[in-house]
């Protein structure tokens, strides 16, 4: 407690973390895209569900009006081979479709809120062989891979530029995802304060440094959960891409950067992260950390309720709506149904359509 105590304080007066001013009058329209499946094995392989659901909202004060939900289903079967892999990739296929359709808006949103990481390294690549003996890949699963490859690459390719900070009027896309709170510690430990656009004290990435032992020592995150109170957020920090596999794609965002924080919203709700496009020296050039912190209290006023699973409301819906997906009935009656075809030889029958004469 008396190293706590002694390292907290100093971590927080160096801005280490940031109060954040919430406005919830300022108009703004939001899109959420979340997304989920579901797999049960049948005829020798798996039957899978994977959907993508968007959901899209107006609010300013306490009025919320919903604007619409767009939804992807992909319902299909597959052996084993990296199955869970290849679910994955329907999925996020599914993500991109519907920001792909959001983006052919003629009226972009304020933000855009998703639920998967903007870079996709080892993690979605397959499994089942070594990750340099690629001439053994199934032909169709490399087919799959890099079909999904072109088109975040292609997407990000076209649209990144037309986002914020890059465009000033663009829409701010936030990456909603899992991450480690002790992340912004170690980044400036391992990087110093250059990686962030919060103007943190130097003397932090030093003390870091020097008695970066008694801090590991108390825990990263014990040590930043005390810190981190309701309406603040840590001292963003970019993103270090150049230790990932050389396959992690997308290009356009491993070459451009990502700033990443976590914020906490409410009393009961627990600390979220948060990462959006553009690097260090963007930001600095776009408003600093006065935008970031702007950012923030978009995503604090969007978190209308403070309870643990709290996240911005848009992002919620979609993830709400998105779990039907999971629920059993769908995949039962496909497979019912095809083994019912079956039994009645209705699948050998349309097979055999057109060759009757011959």
């Amino acid at each position: 407690m008396r190293a706590i105590d002694k390292i907290a304080p100093r971590l927080k007066e160096g801005g280490v973390v940031r109060k954040i001013n919430v406005d919830r009058d300022q108009k703004r329209v939001s899109v959420g895209i979340d997304y989920a499946r579901r797999s049960i094995q049948a005829f020798g392989g798996l039957l899978y569900s994977a959907g993508a659901v968007s959901h899209s909202l107006f609010t300013e004060g306490s009025d919320i009006a919903h604007q619409g939900q767009n939804s992807r289903l992909d319902v299909g079967d597959m052996s084993f081979l990296d199955a869970e892999t290849r679910i994955d990739w329907k999925c996020l296929g599914a993500t991109y479709d519907l920001l792909e359709e959001v983006f052919e808006s003629d009226d972009l949103p304020n933000l855009v809120l998703i639920s998967c990481p903007f870079v996709l390294g080892l993690q979605v690549y397959p499994h089942v062989i070594d990750e340099h003996d690629e001439a053994k890949l199934d032909v169709y699963l490399k087919r799959e891979m890099e079909s999904l490859k072109e088109k975040i690459d292609a997407f990000w390719a076209k649209n990144r530029r037309r986002c914020f900070p890059y465009d000033k009027a663009g829409p701010k896309v936030v990456s909603v995802h899992s991450g480690r709170l002790s992340e912004p510690l170690r980044a400036l430990q391992g990087q110093g304060t250059m990686v962030s656009p919060d103007g943190v004290d130097p003397e932090i990435a030093n003390h870091m440094r020097t008695d970066w032992v008694e801090i590991i020592s108390v825990g990263l995150e014990r040590l930043l959960l005390g810190i981190l109170t309701p309406f603040h957020r840590t001292a963003a920090f970019e993103r270090d891409y150049a230790r990932l596999d050389e396959r992690a794609f997308p290009q356009e965002i491993k070459e451009s950067g990502t700033i990443a924080f976590h914020y906490l919203s409410g009393l009961r709700s627990q600390p979220v992260h948060a990462e959006t496009l553009g690097n260090s020296d963007d930001w600095k050039e776009h408003g600093g950390a006065e935008a970031l912190d702007a950012l923030a209290g978009d995503l604090m006023a969007l978190t209308f309720f403070d309870h643990k699973k709290a996240l911005p409301l848009p992002l919620w819906y979609a993830r709400e709506a998105v779990q039907t997906v999971k629920k059993k009935g769908v995949l039962e009656f496909y497979k019912r149904e095809a083994l019912r075809a079956m039994q009645e030889e209705q699948v050998d029958r349309a097979w055999l359509t057109g060759w009757e004469g011959e």
